[in-house]
């Protein structure tokens, strides 16, 4: 799948990621039930493998994502 973005909203969704990344670390550090914490950190996970994607792309301001 090919994905579209201008400039802005590469940096808009790059932002999004990286404030979910903040908050995942937040939910993880409090979870008590093994299972949810597990989710938490797949999700995670999922979100820094995009965030490292969407790095150099904004950085070089491509306009595909």
């Amino acid at each position: 799948m090919l994905l579209e973005l201008s400039n802005d909203e590469s940096r808009v969704l790059k932002d999004a990621v990286d404030s979910s990344l903040h908050t995942l670390l937040e939910e993880i550090a409090h979870a008590d039930q093994r299972e949810f914490k597990e989710a938490l950190r797949q999700r995670y996970d999922r979100l820094a493998a995009l965030q490292r994607r969407l790095e150099p792309v904004v950085e070089s301001e491509q306009v595909y994502a």
